[in-house]
C-alpha cells in the first residue's frame, strides 16, 4: 500500500497539492511500519520539534484560528510527505518513482510553455497553464515563484545524472541533456528573477563540483552555450521579461519595495517579541507592526522571506530549530553521497542549496506544493539508509 501511494503522489502532486495532500496523508496511518527508523531520523524529530513548538504558540496567538491554520499547512506540508518517501527503501524503485514524477512535470511544463506562446489552452479545469495571476508567464498549475524553484529543482536533478553517472549509454545522455536545458528555460519563462539567482548559483556549483571529480568540460560548456542561446533569443522577443529585467530596481520596482518593508516589519516585530515571535502568521495582521508599510496594511501571507518570516512569526527559538532541520537534512544526504554513492543525494544537496537562496525573497518552504516535493525526495531519498547503516556497523563491529 505504501508503494501504491508513493506511485499516486509522484503522479498526482505534479497536478494539484490538494492530490498531494490526500495521498502523503493516507501514509500517515501506516506510520507505525517505519517507527524504529523514523524515530532514530533526527530530520523527522526536528520536523515534529518545530511543529509541537508552532502548534504551543498558536495557544497564545492574538488571531488563533488564523495561526493554526498556518501551523497546519506546514503540518501538511512537511510531516506526511516525508513519512510517505521515507517508507520506501529499495533503490530501482526509488528510480521508477522519481522518473515518473520527472516525467509526469515534464509533459505538464511542456503545455505549459505551449499555452505561453497561445498554441495550447490557458486553462484547464480551471488550473492555469499559463498567462494567469499578475504577470504573463508560464505557471504549470503553479504559482511563478514556486514554479522556477521546481525548475531549478528538476534541472538539478537532470544535471547531476548527466554530469556524474559513468555508466550512461548514449541515448540517455540525450535525454537528460534536452531535459536539463529544457527546465532552464523553462525557469527563464517564469519570470522568477529570485529563482533566476538561484539557480545560477546552483547551476555554477554543480558545474565546479564535476570540474573538480571527473575533469570533464565539454557538456557544460555545450550546455551552457546551448541554454544560454535559446534564452538569448527569447529574451530579445519577450517583451514581458525585458521589462522585469530592466525594472529590476529598488525605486522602479514595486516587488522589491515589498520585501524591504516586509523586512522592517518583521525586525520591529523582532525588536518587540525576540524570543517566540508573535505566533504563526501573525506578523502580517498585527497592526501595530503593519502600519510602517502600505504593502501589508490590507493583511498578506506572508514576509516575503523564509527567515525573516519564521524569525517574526517563530523568534529566535524558532530559527534556531529550522537551522539545526537544514543542517541535518544536508549532513544526512551528504553521508548517504558518500557511503552509499547516491547521484539523487548529491542532487538533492544542490536542490536544497537552491531552494535556501530562493527563499531569500519567498516563502515556498511554507508550503504546500513546493515544500511537498522537497520533504518527499528527501524521505525517499533518505529511506532505508538507517537500516543499512545499522547492518554495517554491527558487521565492522564483527
Amino acid at each position: 500500500m505504501e508503494l501504491l501511494l508513493n506511485y499516486l503522489f509522484s503522479i498526482g502532486i505534479a497536478f494539484s497539492h490538494v492530490l498531494g495532500y490526500i495521498f502523503s496523508g493516507l501514509s500517515v496511518f501506516f506510520i507505525y511500519k517505519n517507527w524504529n527508523n523514523l524515530k532514530r531520523e533526527k530530520i523527522f524529530l526536528l520536523i515534529m520539534l518545530f511543529l509541537v513548538y508552532g502548534f504551543i504558540l498558536s495557544f497564545f496567538s492574538y488571531d488563533k484560528q488564523t495561526s493554526f491554520d498556518e501551523m497546519f499547512n506546514y503540518l501538511a506540508s512537511w510531516f506526511p510527505p516525508f513519512v510517505l518517501g521515507y517508507y520506501i527503501v529499495d533503490e530501482t524503485k526509488k528510480y521508477k518513482i522519481i522518473i515518473i514524477n520527472i516525467s509526469i512535470f515534464t509533459v505538464i511544463v511542456f503545455f505549459s510553455i505551449l499555452a505561453y506562446y497561445n498554441l495550447f489552452y490557458k486553462e484547464i479545469f480551471g488550473l492555469p497553464l499559463a498567462g494567469s495571476g499578475l504577470y504573463g508567464h508560464i505557471n504549470a498549475f503553479l504559482w511563478h515563484i514556486s514554479l522556477g524553484a521546481m525548475c531549478v529543482m528538476m534541472s538539478s536533478i537532470t544535471l547531476v545524472f548527466l554530469l556524474f553517472k559513468q555508466d550512461l549509454n548514449n541515448k540517455r545522455k540525450i535525454i537528460l541533456f534536452v531535459l536539463s536545458v529544457f527546465f532552464v528555460v523553462a525557469l527563464f519563462l517564469t519570470g522568477s528573477r529570485g529563482y533566476y539567482l538561484a539557480g545560477f548559483i546552483t547551476y555554477s556549483s554543480i558545474f565546479f563540483f564535476c570540474f573538480y571529480k571527473t575533469k570533464q568540460i565539454k557538456i557544460i560548456l555545450l550546455f551552457m552555450l546551448l541554454s544560454g542561446l535559446i534564452i538569448g533569443i527569447l529574451y530579445s522577443k519577450n517583451h514581458f521579461i525585458q521589462e522585469r529585467m530592466q525594472n529590476t530596481s529598488i525605486a522602479q520596482e514595486g516587488s522589491l519595495q515589498t520585501r524591504i518593508n516586509g523586512y522592517r516589519i518583521s525586525f520591529a516585530i523582532f525588536k518587540n517579541h525576540p524570543i517566540f515571535g508573535v505566533g504563526p502568521r501573525q506578523g502580517v495582521i498585527q497592526k501595530e507592526f503593519i502600519e510602517i508599510s502600505k504593502d501589508y496594511s490590507n493583511g498578506a501571507r506572508h514576509l516575503h522571506s523564509m527567515y525573516i518570516n519564521i524569525l517574526a512569526d517563530f523568534g529566535i527559538v524558532g530559527i534556531i530549530i529550522f537551522g539545526f532541520l537544514v543542517f541535518f537534512i544536508f549532513k544526512r544526504l551528504i553521508y548517504v553521497y558518500k557511503q552509499h554513492n547516491s547521484l539523487f543525494a548529491l542532487a538533492l544537496i544542490f536542490c536544497w542549496i537552491s531552494v535556501l537562496i530562493g527563499d531569500n525573497f519567498d516563502t515556498v518552504l511554507r508550503g504546500p506544493r513546493v515544500a511537498m516535493d522537497y520533504f518527499w525526495l528527501t524521505g525517499l531519498v533518505l529511506g532505508g539508509t538507517l537500516i543499512n547503516s545499522k547492518k554495517e556497523d554491527k558487521n565492522n563491529e564483527k
